[in-house]
């Protein structure tokens, strides 16, 4: 096995708006700490390369992953996962137009310089552990499914770190540019081990951190959190990493044999998102709100102009998934957007892989993914625009998934 790694700050400017909170209606008047774009590059037989990449964003739309992709293709046979932690301390890439290509170059920059260090891994150490206490469902915070569990896995010139959380510990009242706690976690192993720490966030469509400031009684209110607080969580999944990995299985490089799959799902759109689109002016709705101090649903209007400058007619969203195969007992799952815990403890429990590293945010950023059961409950995420697919392709997606981790078992 051979893998190069490099990271880029990507930080933009003071004075960006910061993206996932409708409340949150300043720019950005300070920096907590940098942003940066990890890229993680594996070496495949006759000089191939497939590229993971894991920006301190809140997401990655489907455009910016096609002009990455593009931007590579200068580079040889470059295969690209771009993901994002979902930090909402963080703007889009398409949050601004000089920073889309800022930020669009730094990717193609970073992937470059890990294919320039590719070199043989020496040792593959994983552990898994669980941290329960720090996550709850915030659809059903009491009793509702979660999954707690931390995956770390050790490829010698860098560790990966798994889990499951949104990053929301800074909430609508910070107005400081912030990775949120994955950029602590990162911190903290790369202090710890003494090289450098990759987050992955898994499937926290409906899963929030639980910390100091959380009010059960008030699940979506993230108002309140501290600094102290990012810093506690990031420390705390980063010793339990560091445990798991001390505890964790040695893999015998002879078994380690990387290979992938990926596929394009195409997703249906809800009707209510095509119609939505069709009748909405956006900008003009919007200045009617302002006008009359209606600002609330700002973020909604947002989203939905994002979703307009995406969609451009489409009836189906193109999706692409992909699969990784480190070892014969290690798999890399990577999903778009944000689904639901429930899909992702689904793939793990039909995994032929012993550790199934699911990882969301990649390559397409359409939105909540709920269980078909969600959209029969209501609530924020299956609102439109906030939902755009329609019940059921959650399940199908899956599916598929399942279908791609077989062939490579």
């Amino acid at each position: 096995m051979r893998i190069g790694f490099a990271k880029v700050a990507v930080t933009p400017p003071i004075g960006i708006m910061l993206e996932g909170y409708g409340d949150r209606l300043e720019s950005s008047r300070c920096i907590y700490d940098d942003l940066y774009v990890k890229c993680i590059s594996f070496e495949f037989s006759s000089g191939r390369y497939l590229s993971v990449v894991s920006a301190d964003l809140i997401g990655v739309p489907y455009s910016v992953y096609l002009d990455v992709k593009d931007s590579v293709k200068k580079l040889g046979v470059v295969e690209v996962l771009l993901g994002a932690t979902h930090s909402h301390a963080s703007p889009a890439p398409v949050t601004d137009d000089l920073y889309r290509d800022y930020f669009v170059r730094s990717v193609v920059g970073c992937i470059k310089a890990s294919i320039n260090s590719v070199k043989d891994v020496s040792r593959v150490v994983v552990g898994k552990s669980s941290l329960p206490q720090l996550v709850y469902n915030r659809r059903k915070p009491l009793g509702g499914v979660i999954d707690p569990e931390v995956i770390a896995l050790d490829l010698d010139i860098v560790c990966i770190v798994n889990f499951t959380a949104h990053p929301v510990i800074l909430g609508p009242d910070n107005l400081c540019i912030s990775s949120d706690y994955p950029g602590a976690v990162e911190r903290f192993l790369r202090y710890l081990l003494g090289k450098e720490a990759v987050y992955l966030n898994g499937c926290c469509g409906n899963i929030n951190p639980y910390t100091f400031s959380t009010d059960l009684s008030k699940p979506y209110d993230r108002r309140g959190g501290k600094y102290y607080e990012v810093e506690r969580y990031g420390k705390v999944i980063a010793l339990e990493a560091l445990k798991s990995l001390e505890l964790g299985e040695k893999i015998d490089l002879s078994r380690c044999a990387i290979d992938y799959r990926t596929a394009l799902v195409e997703l249906k759109l809800r009707k209510e998102i095509v119609e939505f689109i069709e009748k909405i002016d956006i900008d003009k709705l919007a200045d009617e709100l302002r006008k009359h101090g209606i600002e609330q649903d700002i973020l909604k209007l947002r989203v939905a102009k994002m979703l307009i400058n995406e969609i451009k007619g489409l009836r189906t969203l193109p999706t692409p998934i992909a699969v990784l195969k480190i070892c014969d007992s290690i798999a890399m799952v990577f999903l778009p957007a944000e689904v639901f815990v429930e899909h992702q403890l689904y793939i793990k429990s039909r995994s032929p892989f012993k550790y199934t590293i699911v990882s969301c945010y990649f390559n397409s950023y359409w939105m909540y993914i709920p269980t078909i059961e969600a959209f029969s409950e209501g609530g924020y995420e299956v609102e439109v625009p906030i939902s755009i697919i329609e019940p059921g392709e959650g399940e199908k997606l899956r599916e598929k998934m399942i279908e791609l981790l077989a062939k490579l078992s």
